[in-house]
């Protein structure tokens, strides 16, 4: 298991990590600093512009993030993901003066066969699931919606950038913030935890928690990030992991989604927004043991060997060149 160990390999200052995570943040806030002004210009000449009544603050964060609820605010969304990452890519060999591919696998290579694995396993499972909780409420309100050509473009759209999404997601939370905790903390085990913590919370202006709540809605993220951060561990890379989370995404945009979960999306098959229940936390821990327990014999996982964490413990290699 070599994926955490990668990160002893160059310079690992803490201020780099934090240099390189604002500038990226920073870079990836540039389309909607472009978009925004100019959907405010058109909404304000033609007199579309809603003001929240009571002046919540999730009532101001909902109204604004509604700017974003068409294919136009589905690409630049999208885009600034795609200035994040390649901010990221750029500038982490220069900083931490290691290759850029051992944030990806303890292998140094990208390996396709664990990505397109993850796509297909995480298809079939959640595609089950689907059908029998369907199967189970037959009540459940679904819409079929087809909107021709416009329904095409978006999901040409989806494909190009949906990968860029949720590899930006996985490269900074599954590795470079992962493997920067790993080396902090000396356990795997608090670098799974902070970083799944961190990534629910990253999603807090989501449409889903001004649906459910925060409480309700953001451990369903948690669990989500512990999921992909373990499948990480286990498969010492972040392959399997964005096949996974690439396939979930894609699936809620353009082929089966809930009623306003996602901003921007155009999926086929709308399902009423449905009350809450337990069973929304528990999925993401079914889903991870049933595909464990399917593949750990052809991908050679190991939960003990993948969580031991002598090779964190070792000193530190620094480099300059």
């Amino acid at each position: 298991m070599k994926y955490f160990e990668n990160a002893r390999e160059g310079k690992n200052h803490w201020l780099l990590y934090v240099a390189l995570l604002a500038i990226g943040y920073v870079v990836a806030q540039i389309p909607s600093v472009v978009y925004l002004p100019i959907i405010y210009i058109r909404k304000a000449i033609h007199r579309e512009i809603s003001v929240p009544q009571n002046g919540d603050f999730s009532d101001v964060m909902k109204s604004s993030m509604e700017m974003f609820n068409d294919l136009p605010g589905f690409v630049v969304l999208m885009l600034s993901f795609v200035f994040w990452i390649g901010a990221t890519w750029l500038l982490f060999k220069p900083f931490h003066k290691r290759e850029r591919m051992t944030l990806i696998s303890g292998e140094k290579r990208f390996r396709f066969s664990h990505f397109f694995l993850g796509v297909a396993g995480y298809f079939v499972i959640m595609g089950l699931v689907t059908v029998i909780t369907l199967l189970l409420s037959p009540e459940t309100d679904i819409t079929f919606h087809f909107d021709g050509s416009k329904y095409i473009v978006f999901v040409i759209l989806a494909i190009i950038l949906v990968p860029f999404q949720t590899g930006c997601e996985e490269l900074i939370f599954r590795g470079y913030l992962m493997q920067g905790l790993g080396l902090c903390t000396k356990s795997k085990i608090w670098a799974l935890v902070i970083t799944s913590v961190t990534f629910g919370l990253m999603h807090s202006v989501n449409p889903e928690v001004f649906e459910y709540g925060f409480f309700k809605a953001i451990p369903i993220f948690i669990l989500m990030g512990a999921m992909l951060g373990f499948f990480t561990i286990v498969d010492d890379g972040l392959e399997f992991s964005w096949g996974i989370h690439f396939i979930n995404n894609f699936v809620a945009f353009a082929i089966f989604g809930n009623e306003g979960s996602t901003f921007g999306a155009s999926p086929l098959f709308v399902q009423a927004k449905e009350e809450f229940s337990i069973a929304m936390w528990l999925t993401p821990i079914l889903v991870t043991v049933v595909m464990y327990a399917l593949l750990h014999k052809k991908l050679g996982w190991n939960i003990k060997e993948a969580f031991d964490n002598s090779g964190l413990k070792k000193e530190v290699v620094t480099t300059e060149n």
